[in-house]
C-alpha cells in the first residue's frame, strides 16, 4: 500500500496555470507583501540575537559564539539564557555516519497505541490524504527491521535516510529583516541553492564510542552548552559516576571529533501548525535539503530518492514548498510528488535514554529496540 501524491508529475505536465502562480506568488515573497500583513507567526529577534543565533551552528561553545559575534561573553550567556526562556534553544547534531547510525522516517496509516519504541526522536498523528502516524527514529541499519516490528502495521511510507539536515540560521534562503526584527525567507537564489544541494553527502568511516561519549552525547543534544560538570551532579549518587576529569578527556577526544554542528529549535504559535511534506522522486533530495536552508523548515531526512522535511510555517509560506520543488523538477529533469501532512499533535522523545546507556555500558553495543522499554511520555 501507499500514498496516493497530489502534487503533478513535474515538468512534463505542470500546467501553465500553476506556473503561473508559483511565479506570482515568487514575487510577492521577494518584495514587502510578505511583512506588509504583520509579522504574525514569525521569529522576533533583537539584532544582538540575530547575531548569536547565526554564530550557534559553528561554535561548540559559548567562548567561540563570543569571539565569532564580537559581543562580550557576559552578553552572549544573558542572549543565550533569554532565547531559551523563550524556546529558542540548541542541540548537538552528531555525525551520525560515524555513530554507524541510520536515520529513519515512517508513516503508518490510522492511529498507534500510545507505546513509542525506544530510539524514536520524535512522534506525530496527523491528517494527509487520511489519517495517519509519523515516527523518526535514529538506530543502527541492522536494527531497523527489529524497530519496526514493533509496530502493529507496515508503514505505507519508509525513509532510511541518508543523512538529517537542519535549518541554519546562516541558510542561504534565511533573512534577518532588522526594520522589524523578525526573521523571513529569501528566495534569491533559489535555482543555484537546489543545483547545489543534488550533490549527495559523503559518509565518514564508522567509529565505535565508549558510553560516556554517548552519555556525553546525549546531554549535549538536549543542551549543546551543558557543562560536563552539570553531568555529573545528574549522575545518582552511591554508583560509578566518572569524574570530571575523565568526562573532559572523552569529550575532547571523542565527542568532539562527533561533532557535526549546532541545530537551533524554536517554535512558532499554534496558528502555525506543524506540517511534514513527504518529497518522492529522484530530485527529492534536492529539494528537501534547500528547503531547509529557508527558515521555518526545521529538519528534513533525506533519502534515495525519498524525503521527510518537517516544517512549522506561516501560511503565507506555503508556496515555498512548491516553488522549491518545482524548480528541483525543472532544473535536475526529475519529477517530484509531494505528500502533506498536517500535525495534529506531536512529541519529541529523548534520543539515548537512561535504559539504552545502561545496556550499551554492558554489552559495548546498541540493543534492539524490543529489549528496551517503551518511551514514556515527556
Amino acid at each position: 500500500m501507499s500514498y496516493v501524491f497530489f502534487f503533478v508529475h513535474a515538468p512534463r505536465v505542470m500546467n501553465d496555470n500553476f506556473i503561473r502562480t508559483v511565479n506570482e506568488r515568487s514575487e510577492e515573497m521577494r518584495g514587502p507583501d510578505l511583512l506588509s500583513a504583520g509579522c504574525e507567526g514569525l521569529l522576533r529577534l533583537a539584532p544582538a540575537e540575530w547575531r548569536v543565533l547565526q554564530a550557534y551552528p559553528s561554535s561548540p561553545n559559548l567562548a567561540k559564539v563570543a569571539s565569532s559575534t564580537g559581543l562580550p561573553y557576559s552578553t552572549v550567556v544573558d542572549v543565550t539564557r533569554r532565547l531559551r526562556e523563550r524556546g529558542v534553544t540548541v542541540h548537538y547534531v552528531p555525525k551520525l555516519d560515524r555513530l554507524g547510525v541510520t536515520p529513519l522516517l515512517v508513516v503508518v496509516e490510522g492511529d498507534l497505541p500510545p507505546q513509542t519504541p525506544a530510539y524514536t526522536v520524535y512522534r506525530g498523528e496527523g491528517i494527509g490524504k487520511r489519517r495517519c502516524t509519523v515516527l523518526h527514529a535514529l538506530l543502527p541499519d541492522r536494527l531497523v527491521h527489529d524497530y519496526l516490528s514493533l509496530l502493529p502495521k507496515e508503514p505505507v511510507i519508509e525513509v532510511k535516510g541518508l543523512e538529517v539536515r537542519y535549518w541554519d540560521p546562516r541558510g542561504r534562503l534565511t533573512r534577518y529583516d532588522a526594520g522589524r526584527g523578525v526573521v523571513v525567507p529569501d528566495t534569491n537564489g533559489l535555482e543555484e541553492v537546489v543545483l547545489s544541494c543534488s550533490r549527495p553527502p559523503s559518509p565518514e568511516e564508522r567509529k565505535w564510542v565508549d558510553w560516556l561519549d554517548l552519555l556525553i552525547i546525549s546531554f549535549k543534544m538536549r543542551n549543546a552548552y551543558a557543562k560536563l560538570s552539570s553531568i555529573v551532579k545528574s549522575l545518582e549518587p552511591g554508583g560509578q559516576t566518572p569524574s570530571r576529569q575523565l568526562l573532559s578527556y572523552h569529550y575532547r577526544m571523542h565527542v568532539a571529533p562527533l561533532w557535526r554542528a549546532n541545530s537551533v529549535r524554536y517554535e512558532l504559535p499554534e496558528s502555525c501548525p506543524r506540517k511534514l511534506y513527504i518529497l518522492e522522486g529522484k530530485a527529492s533530495a534536492a529539494a528537501a535539503r534547500s528547503l531547509v536552508e529557508a527558515p521555518y523548515f526545521h529538519e528534513a531526512v533525506v533519502g534515495d530518492g525519498l524525503a521527510g522535511v518537517l516544517s512549522q510555517h506561516p501560511c503565507t509560506l506555503e508556496v515555498l514548498v512548491y516553488m522549491a520543488v518545482y524548480i528541483a523538477s525543472t532544473v535536475l529533469a526529475a519529477d517530484v510528488d509531494v505528500e502533506e501532512v498536517i500535525l495534529t499533535s506531536f512529541t519529541r522523545f529523548e534520543w539515548l535514554t537512561p535504559e539504552l546507556l545502561a545496556r550499551y555500558r554492558e554489552h559495548g553495543a546498541w540493543p534492539p529496540p524490543s529489549e528496551l522499554p517503551a518511551l514514556p511520555q515527556p
